[in-house]
């Protein structure tokens, strides 16, 4: 394992977990244990290699969202009921008439916004988060019952 001096830590070091921590997660106890870098102070999940196959697409979802969130000069674009009507009717002259070039260009920029406003304020309907609700609502009743 390579130790680096100037840090004093070694890079690439394994995390050791304990039988009773690897049971509690395998019994189905805690779905996940949440580890903590000495390094970066930060936690990170620890979960069954199963469990982590079935929600790795909404991680993957939820990381892209969380990385490639649509900003305009660094602010998140702002969708407005001036940039909708403005939108329809684009769509409207666009199969009535045609548009010039300007208006291709704005109705495209206008449909990008409207995606990316729908994508940042509408829920994803998937399977993985009706099962990830109902396992929230689970617990919740365990709690209440407590």
């Amino acid at each position: 394992m390579p130790f680096c001096k100037s840090s004093g830590i070694f890079r690439d070091m394994p995390i050791h977990l304990s039988d009773r921590q690897l049971d509690r997660i395998d019994r189905g106890r805690e779905p996940a244990l949440i580890v903590r870098s000495d390094r970066t102070k930060r936690g990170y999940a620890v979960i069954k290699q199963d469990v982590y196959d079935q929600v790795q697409p909404l991680l993957s979802a939820v990381a892209t969202q969380i990385e490639v969130s649509p900003r305009e000069n660094g602010h998140a674009v702002e969708w407005t009921e001036t940039k909708n009507v403005r939108r329809v009717e684009l769509i409207t002259k666009k199969h009535d008439q045609g548009l010039t070039a300007a208006e291709k260009k704005e109705l495209a920029v206008l449909v990008s916004e409207a995606a990316q406003f729908r994508d940042r304020t509408v829920p994803v309907g998937n399977d993985i988060l009706e099962l990830i609700l109902a396992g929230l609502k689970q617990q919740v009743a365990k709690k209440a019952r407590r």
